[in-house]
């Protein structure tokens, strides 16, 4: 039996087998071997169909219309939420910045108060005295001030993280 050649009339016998009307063509069956080898594929993948289709579950229409609606709501709660995300970066950012100038407007208010200590040892006659004050209050106000940095950087990151829901 050859069935390595290729029938004129195979479209038809598929044909056939999808609208389960073999009948028509079983003449053309018995003489070709091709053909009838294709029709017999063809038929069991269509009781293999026939039987997954009843077999198959197919959920309630109240059970697929929950299903939808939770996730239109969820999306519409995603979409919702970027704007809002983007807002809390910004102000982040900004928080950031406002701790750094902060920062920046007290070191040069420390490197002023170094100057205003040394106007006060010309003036006074305990130089020594005063100098080791200015340089004990330099020591104690610079970690002081880095300290009070941290915090104001610190803080908002910390809030931004606590009251992300990511």
């Amino acid at each position: 039996m050859d069935t390595s050649r290729d029938c004129a009339q195979e479209s038809a016998v598929l044909e056939a087998v999808a609208l389960d009307r073999l009948q028509l063509v079983q003449d053309h069956l018995d003489a070709c071997a091709s053909c009838a080898e294709v029709a017999a594929v063809a038929h069991v993948l269509r009781r293999d169909l026939d039987a997954s289709c009843r077999e198959a579950h197919v959920p309630s229409a109240g059970a697929v219309w929950w299903r939808a609606t939770i996730r239109a709501r969820a999306e519409a709660a995603r979409t919702v939420s970027q704007p809002i995300t983007l807002a809390q970066g910004i102000a982040g950012a900004s928080a950031i910045g406002l701790a750094v100038g902060f920062a920046g407007a007290g070191w040069r208010w420390l490197q002023t108060f170094a100057g205003v200590g040394d106007v006060i040892v010309r003036l006074d006659a305990r130089r020594e005295e005063i100098a080791a004050a200015s340089a004990l209050v330099l020591q104690h106000a610079l970690p002081l001030a880095l300290g009070v940095a941290a915090c104001l950087v610190i803080a908002p990151l910390a809030l931004y993280f606590a009251l992300s829901d990511e």
